[in-house]
């Protein structure tokens, strides 16, 4: 992943985290949630504050859990960017396929040619 892409995604975290924790204001702030998240006490203040360059994934998904809702509501664009690998990742195992579904035939040619020709001897 791109540093560019990576910091999108960091502040796209950040800005959603954020407005979850001011819609849930006193319901929940970050020494609660860090609590919940399994995190150091000020881990999520550090995040807030940008003392943290870069939240690592398992982060996020530590805090996602202690908000009780799904990594995505955080960072929604890290789905549109999935979405796009998983089609590029389509694309390349259907050519794979065909490629190797030509070559199992050529060698099932090739089989039964070999079969063919000691049948004759």
């Amino acid at each position: 992943m791109t540093k560019e892409l990576t910091d999108k995604l960091t502040a796209e975290f950040k800005r959603n985290l954020e407005a979850i924790l001011k819609e849930r204001k006193g319901k929940t702030n970050p020494k609660k949630l860090s609590k919940a998240s399994g995190l150091g006490e000020t881990a999520i203040r550090d995040i807030l504050q940008n003392r943290s360059a870069s939240p690592k994934l398992e982060t996020i998904e530590k805090i996602a859990k202690g908000l009780n809702i799904p990594v995505y509501r955080l960072i929604p664009s890290m789905i549109d960017q999935s979405y796009e690998e998983l089609a590029t990742l389509k694309e390349e195992n259907a050519l794979l396929r065909e490629v190797a579904d030509q070559e199992f035939s050529s060698m099932d040619d090739l089989r039964k040619a070999a079969k063919a020709r000691s049948n004759k001897n």
